[in-house]
């Protein structure tokens, strides 16, 4: 016999973002685990995201995801990584530093416009 667990939902690392009534990880600089809620404006959160700044190799943003936020056009300098399973958005090496909050200004005002 085994040990059932009921699934609450997809896990994702999250920064830059704002989960609920709170700013998660401003700055990227220690990324949270989040449970992604069922869905957002009617689409379902099925994948993980992260975007990086090409220019500077940082990360600005992770997260939930619809199919919609992953099927959009990538912005000049930024790159676009989507995934399915938990915790899959994860980055090799999250660097803390003062440009992280530039960035996260930046990110933030960027998911903004495009929510």
């Amino acid at each position: 016999m085994g040990c059932t667990t009921e699934v609450q939902g997809l896990q994702c690392y999250g920064c830059n973002i704002l989960q609920g009534q709170r700013y998660v990880d401003v700055g990227c600089s220690n990324p949270e685990v989040i449970t992604c809620t069922h869905s957002h404006r009617g689409f379902k959160h099925r994948f993980c995201i992260k975007t990086e700044s090409t220019a500077l190799g940082i990360v600005l943003t992770s997260g939930c995801a619809t199919s919609r936020h992953c099927q959009q056009h990538e912005l000049p300098g930024v790159r676009i990584h989507c995934c399915d399973s938990d915790l899959c958005n994860s980055a090799p090496s999250w660097h803390p530093g003062t440009l992280h909050y530039a960035c996260a200004l930046f990110s933030l005002l960027l998911m903004r416009m495009r929510l």
